[in-house]
């Protein structure tokens, strides 16, 4: 396979688009982000390689940082240590990360605008939505380090698999091990889907 830049081979990436989160829920040893990671609206659909930021509270200057310096077909992953209330993305921060080409956002913290998310069609999975919004006062965060998110650990271009079910994390050797499995098992599952169909006809 070819390699990337991110650390998972565009191939795997594109073969996860059609794997759900829920499949890899079935194996033992995924790391599955807590079920208060929840997106913006339904049929959101979110699979790449995880950009990294904390910035912890009130401040999001190591997200508007971490803004200028993520690249086209990553996602942004985001550790607010703790804080639920001030939202690091709405509206016109969404408009440019989408313009720039950014597939996403998953943050264990608050995003704002859910509904003009919902109409963008961008991807933002939050533990809330708030009208209060983070300022940059100059805080210290971490850019591109190991971080915690949704009670898991993620690094760097480890590959997310999100959708309506949740959010999974994978290091690009757990992604390469077990895809032959999640193909297995989406095909067994096709057949018995189609098979009720059958039986309904």
């Amino acid at each position: 396979m070819t390699a990337t830049t991110h650390g998972v081979t565009a191939e795997l990436i594109e073969a996860y688009r059609g794997i759900a989160p829920a499949t890899l829920g079935h194996l033992s040893g995924v790391r599955v982000m807590t079920s208060a990671i929840k997106p913006g609206y339904r049929t959101c659909k979110l699979v790449g390689p995880a950009f990294t930021v904390r910035a912890v509270g009130l401040d999001i200057t190591a997200t508007n940082q971490a803004c200028e310096q993520i690249k086209a077909g990553q996602v942004m992953v985001v550790d607010r240590g703790g804080d639920a209330e001030h939202a690091c993305i709405g509206e016109f921060r969404a408009l440019a990360q989408q313009k720039k080409g950014v597939l996403g956002w998953v943050i264990d913290g608050a995003s704002t605008d859910i509904v003009e998310l919902e109409e963008m069609r961008f991807p933002v999975f939050a533990r809330a939505w708030s009208a209060l919004i983070g300022h940059a006062v100059g805080s210290p965060g971490t850019i591109n380090e190991p971080i915690a998110c949704g009670g898991v650990v993620v690094n760097p271009g480890d590959l997310i698999v999100a959708d309506d079910n949740g959010v999974v994390v994978l290091s690009p050797g757990e992604a390469e091990r077990l895809l032959p499995q999640c193909l297995e098992k989406e095909r067994r599952e096709a057949e018995t889907r189609a098979a009720y169909q059958r039986e309904r006809e």
